[in-house]
């Protein structure tokens, strides 16, 4: 009885596992053939070979399918406690057992008759299951997206064609735009009059008529006419070639019968678009920092970039003794035009490049593109810092200093810390450590001395310490409010408790802090000599300090018109006319004026709830076809844009029905000018008004 019930165990499990594996190669094939026809455009019968070759390959790896009576026992015995591990002698023949094998036999067989024998394909099952819907309900949704995409791309055919009706007269239309050589697209051709082609490139209409005519004229631009040569003695194909310069839109005229109006755009060739990320546009290297600087550079074309470098300008010297010397350095990339985008790294090593302190460096970095047009960035700066400058003297006297002792202090502290570097070899440990924990001590302290410019508080136990208020417990001035009030209120009219510092100046007072404490942590902890470049940064911020105090004011030439003498002092007045008002009939309204009164003309014209309007004034439509020289204007710029509004609004003056009114005010309203947000403020003046009261009644 218990081989029995192994050997079912073995059918069901063999069951479920090749349900396992079918579930899996129909999740995997329905999941690859719906990827291969969405993004390839595979045929969908490309799925029976996929799901043949996946089923093959899933039993192959499988192994439940080949499971056998002794694997499901032993499976058992690991599983079922009960079983004692006894399940094999099911598998055994009863005469070839003992005595105590055969009653342990029948035991293990009640105990499997009696317990949930487990299932350890169920869950898989469920997964693949899962698995499979999950792959369905994928295709589905991609297969709907397909499907729309598949209607919109008709849609927008049968747009196309409903906006583009054909030519009364006109059979059949090829153009053949040939793009420049230096866009590396081929030639191609489009049976459809609007265009969209590359700057330069060569377009050729042929016109095929149902019946010979006399003359087609192409009119561009409401402006410019040309006559179409027939290539053929039947007057039934026409041709005509023209160079794509500048976009704008077209009509056909066959016989006496005009086209609707078709646009040109002509997509024009950018220069490349070159981008630095890094460095920043100034940066300074100061003392102890690494000359070597990354340069990352990112460049962008329409069509390809044909050479990159980099321009780079190195001054040394100062006032009249400065020297200037150029270099180009190049990438390490082959531009052969055929990529439009590249990332670039370099490293700009100073040292290599000869700069010393004090020295600068200017660079840009310029691209050229396939048709020869350059792009180039700002000139960037890298400036060295000139130790020898900052521990110089010169200027100080002469410079609007805020506090000039705090800046030899710093100064000092930079002069001992590089003595005690030199004097490091024939000084003992301990020696050593005081002076560098002492130069700390004086940095605290001129730390200190400079956050009182910044409101930071004592520290160590000094009045104010602590961000708490101080004891004012004066018993013998008790009930005294002023000494109260004197302690726990900021005297603003007092100039030593003002702000006089600009925010711009209080951020680099506190860059200049941060610098200083970083020097203060490495004297205190005996490393004078990486405290060195953090006290050369605070010099070089406190420099900078300086130099921003001053002021200059340049020296410029006025240039007047001479005056005549002969018209001066005559009295006469006539040339000088009142100011009056400019009006359409007698001047010119401004564009924007124009724009606003057409909005109006439209708006109260309009009958109904619906989009259609009455007949116009003259006025109205004075008004209207100033309007429309704006709006042809903005078409030929943007046709894409402009050209469907411009054709209803030549509609809409010739009287013709059905116009939709809404699209031309949108254009309108497109071509009017943002409005800036500003405040209005309500000015008076200083008596209140009185003044205009008092002449107002003289003048009555």
């Amino acid at each position: 009885m218990g081989n029995k019930r192994l050997k079912a165990l073995q059918r069901r499990w063999k069951a479920e596992s090749f349900l396992y594996c079918g579930l899996l190669t129909l999740a995997g094939s329905v999941l690859l053939t719906g990827l291969l026809h969405a993004g390839a455009g595979w045929p969908l019968w490309v799925g029976w070979p996929v799901a043949a070759a996946l089923g093959v390959a899933v039993l192959w790896r499988s192994r439940y399918w080949r499971m056998s009576v002794t694997d499901i026992a032993r499976y058992l015995d690991r599983r079922l406690p009960e079983l004692q591990e006894s399940c094999w002698l099911l598998l055994r023949d009863p005469a070839e057992m003992g005595l105590l094998e055969r009653l342990q036999a029948g035991r293990v067989a009640e105990k499997l008759e009696r317990v949930a024998a487990p299932d350890p394909l169920r869950r898989k099952v469920g997964l693949a299951a899962g698995a499979l819907l999950l792959t369905v309900l994928s295709s589905v949704g991609v297969g709907v997206l397909t499907g729309h995409q598949a209607a919109a791309r008709v849609s927008a055919a049968v747009l196309r064609e409903r906006r583009e009706p054909a030519v009364p007269g006109i059979r059949a239309v090829h153009i053949h735009i040939t793009p420049p050589a230096y866009t590396g697209r081929p030639m191609r051709e489009q049976a459809e009059f609007s265009l969209r082609v590359e700057e330069g490139a060569v377009l050729r209409w042929e016109l095929e008529t149902g019946a010979a005519v006399d003359t087609v004229e192409f009119v561009f631009n409401d402006s410019s006419r040309i006559q179409l040569q027939a290539a053929n003695a039947g007057r039934t194909v026409w041709r005509f070639t023209e160079k794509a310069t500048r976009s704008g839109f077209y009509q056909v005229r066959v016989g006496g019968r005009l086209s609707p109006l078709y646009q040109l755009e002509v997509q024009a060739d950018e220069p490349p678009q070159v981008v630095i990320e890094v460095p920043g546009p100034y940066t300074v290297v100061d003392y102890g920092e690494p000359t070597v600087i990354p340069l990352k550079v990112r460049l962008k074309d329409d069509y390809g970039i044909t050479d990159a470098s980099v321009v780079a300008t190195i001054s040394s010297g100062k006032e009249e003794a400065v020297k200037f010397r150029q270099q180009e350095m190049r990438w390490n990339e082959v531009f052969a035009g055929d990529r439009a985008a590249y990332s670039l790294s370099k490293l700009l090593d100073l040292g290599a490049l000869g700069l010393k302190p004090g020295d600068e460096l200017y660079f840009y970095c310029r691209a050229k593109d396939s048709r020869g047009q350059e792009g180039r960035t700002e000139t960037y700066i890298i400036s060295l810092t000139d130790t020898a400058q900052l521990m110089s003297l010169e200027g100080m006297a002469m410079s609007t200093d805020v506090k000039p002792e705090f800046f030899r202090s710093e100064r000092q502290i930079i002069i001992e810390t590089e003595q005690l570097l030199r004097q490091k070899d024939t000084m003992v440990v301990k020696p050593f450590r005081d002076k560098s924990n002492d130069l700390g001590i004086d940095q605290k302290l001129l730390r200190l001395r400079y956050g009182q410019f910044l409101g930071e508080e004592a520290e160590e136990g000094e009045p104010g310490a602590g961000g708490g208020p101080r004891d004012t417990t004066d018993f013998g001035a008790f009930g005294d409010a002023t000494k109260i009030l004197d302690v726990f209120t900021d005297k603003h009219d007092n100039a030593e408790d003002a702000t006089y510092f600009e925010p711009r100046v209080k951020q680099q007072l506190k860059a200049t802090l941060s610098e200083m404490w970083k020097a203060e942590l490495q004297l205190r902890t005996y490393r004078p000599r990486e405290a060195l470049p953090f006290a050369y940064k605070a010099l070089r911020l406190l420099k900078d300090l300086q130099q921003q105090s001053r002021a200059y004011v340049a020296k410029t030439g006025v240039k007047v018109t001479p005056l005549n003498p002969a018209k001066r002092l005559t009295g006469e007045l006539g040339p000088i006319q009142a100011p009056a008002q400019e009006v359409l009939a007698g001047g010119r309204l401004s564009e924007e004026e124009l724009l606003r009164m057409a909005l109006a003309v439209l708006e109260s014209r309009r009958i109904g709830p619906g989009d259609r309007v009455g007949p116009f004034r003259p006025g109205d439509r004075l008004v209207l076809q100033e309007t429309g020289h704006q709006l042809g204007a903005a078409a030929v710029a943007r046709p894409a844009e402009y050209l469907g509004a411009y054709e209803a609004f030549k509609k809409l003056l010739a009287g013709e029905a059905g116009v939709d009114v809404v699209v031309v005010e949108q254009a309108i309203r497109r071509l009017l000018p943002i409005a800036e947000a500003t405040a209005a403020v309500q000015k008076g003046t200083a008596d209140g008004g009185l003044g205009n009261l008092y002449f107002g009644d003289i003048g009555k």
